[in-house]
């Protein structure tokens, strides 16, 4: 009724702008040429800041050479960005951590450089306290929409956190045993590509423990090649400084490389032979048993 009184009365309903559902996600990779982008990382790693600053830095013009073209969550991406900016009135840039709850998605289509005509991403975002737990129940992570159909995946290494002495080798093991759990509940595709993020450069940088921050990065880096480069044999580093809260490090330094990275993302291509999967975890060895059928006499 409501709808029909407004068509009556000549009101136009438009589109809410927000963050898209997984239906709604669906529907743009329908109609274009698409990239999945899968971001993950434990709490307070850095994602929100990453996909706004992405939003943001179009705004003063093209990154690498990629134009942005149009976005139908443009109101989901100014919320993002609102607390980074001088209208909040805040001393720092700040960004709110992603609630939990089901998936939303970001989108920006972009064209121009390695975009070519038309590129479509869908930026999956995702509490980081959800993809913590698939450590402990790898379960979860068929529940996941975004990896099921990621044409890369994307994991935040918090700069901040290896600056520090008491969280460096904290957040080394969060990471490793995140990945594993994906890959013992089976989300992790072969041959998916991993970009490996070092978040908040500028803490880096104007950290004392700058050098060993790094070293501790480039170990992270060299160990998952080794624990997970069966399954995803393309992996590469950037170091990114999303929203910098000082002058250590210039706004949107990395941004251009990851995008790049993101725009031309794909899967290896279908037939291409491919290793078979082997656990180390027992538990991921485990299978259901086949119970036998029950005979009766009638």
């Amino acid at each position: 009724m409501a709808d029909s009184e407004n068509n009556a009365a000549g009101v136009i309903a438009l589109p809410s702008a927000d963050a898209l559902t997984p239906s709604e996600a669906s529907s743009v990779l329908c109609a274009a040429f698409s990239r999945v982008i899968a971001i993950i990382g434990p709490t307070d790693s850095g994602k929100t800041s990453l996909i706004a600053s992405l939003y943001d830095l179009f705004q003063h013009g093209p990154i690498a050479d990629i134009e942005f073209a149009r976005s139908q969550t443009l109101h989901a991406f100014e919320y993002a960005c609102h607390d980074a900016r001088a209208p909040s009135r805040r001393d720092a840039p700040h960004m709110e951590r992603t609630p939990r709850g089901e998936v939303r998605f970001y989108h920006l289509d972009v064209s121009g450089g390695s975009a070519g005509d038309r590129v479509a991403l869908v930026l999956g975002d995702r509490a980081g306290e959800e993809y913590r737990e698939v450590a402990d129940v790898p379960s979860l992570a068929t529940t996941f929409n975004e990896l099921a159909r990621a044409d890369s995946l994307t994991v935040l290494v918090d700069g901040e956190r290896l600056t520090d002495s008491s969280e460096r080798h904290n957040l080394r093991s969060e990471i490793v045993l995140m990945l594993q759990g994906l890959r013992d509940g089976g989300t992790l595709r072969v041959g998916l590509p991993l970009a490996v993020v070092l978040t908040k450069l500028d803490a880096v940088r104007a950290s004392p423990n700058a050098e060993r921050a790094v070293r501790d990065f480039d170990a992270l880096l060299a160990q998952l090649r080794r624990l997970f480069g069966d399954v995803l044999p393309d992996v590469k580093a950037f170091h990114v400084a999303a929203s910098p809260k000082s002058d250590a490090a210039v706004r949107g330094t990395g941004i251009p490389e990851l995008l790049s990275f993101w725009v031309g993302s794909a899967l290896l291509p279908v037939g291409m032979e491919l290793p078979s999967l082997s656990f180390e975890r027992a538990f991921a060895r485990l299978k259901p048993l086949e119970e036998a059928a029950v005979v009766t006499d009638g």
